[in-house]
């Protein structure tokens, strides 16, 4: 019988050691790996959280506003939140509706259908519409609108995913956003939920880098199956400083909204 003693014995021992560590490998780091996975977002593909939504129709309600916070947005963020009650339309791809009343201003529409902005103001004898293929940084999308990255919006911007992080104990994908065909502009930050496929909260800064207006959506309702859509906007200036707070009421969703709706104001 052969005797393990001296050099025969060590290299036994050693290699009950390579044993002993490769069970452990195997017994436990795939343990290691998915606890590492589950406290990561499921998805890290923005075009996998697109919103699969058609259409959409919703009252949005101003609670509050504040001109003077709002105006150091942009003078137009002033103006477009004197209005308390407004009607929202939506429809892939890519048409936007926004129709207000006033005592003061009367009738305030604004249609967007692809490249093209319309708006129109009778009592004022406002009327506009332009065509915004050259300026792709003044288009919006239902992501301005309703926290919502849709294909729509994807053809306008390019995304870049830049980490995984934890806000109010949810996992959420970070992206930069920025428009297409333009070297220097202004561009989006946006932390969205793998989960809801909404925007939690987005950042917007000018082309110098700088925030100019933060968008923190909440309130998440599951209209349809896999659709969620955030009832509430709360508009943050670059101070930190809430200026406006709007809120979502009778939201409609996949009616075959009419292509005649998102003709240019008139």
């Amino acid at each position: 019988m052969r005797n393990y003693t001296g050099v025969p014995q060590i290299q036994w021992k050693m290699s009950l050691t390579l044993i002993a560590v490769l069970i452990v490998s195997i017994l436990v780091l795939p343990s290691l790996i998915l606890a590492n996975d589950a406290g990561k977002p499921a998805h890290f593909e923005i075009s996998e959280l697109t919103t699969s939504l058609q259409d959409m129709e919703a009252t949005v309600h101003v609670s509050q506003a504040d001109v003077k916070e709002l105006e150091k947005i942009g003078k137009d963020f002033g103006t477009s939140y004197r209005f308390r009650k407004l009607t929202f339309q939506y429809k892939q791809p890519n048409k936007l509706r926004l129709e207000a009343h006033s005592s003061i201003l009367g009738l305030a529409l604004l249609v967007l259908n692809g490249p093209l902005r319309s708006y129109s103001v009778p009592k004022l004898h406002l009327h506009s519409t332009e065509n915004l293929l050259k300026s792709p940084a003044k288009r919006q999308t239902i992501l301005e609108y309703g926290g919502l990255v849709s294909a729509d919006t994807l053809q306008l911007m390019n995304s870049k995913f830049l980490r995984s992080e934890i806000l109010d104990g949810e996992n959420l994908n970070l992206y930069e956003l920025k428009y297409q065909g333009v070297s220097s502009g202004s561009y989006y930050v946006l932390w969205m939920d793998p989960k809801t496929r909404i925007t939690v909260k987005r950042e917007w800064f000018d082309s110098d880098k700088k925030l100019r207006a933060t968008f923190n959506y909440s309130d998440p309702h599951e209209i349809e199956p896999g659709i969620w859509i955030p009832y509430h906007v709360d508009i943050k200036n670059a101070e930190g400083i809430l200026a406006a707070s709007t809120t979502l009421n009778d939201v409609k969703i996949n009616q075959s909204l009419p292509d005649t709706l998102f003709e240019a104001a008139p």
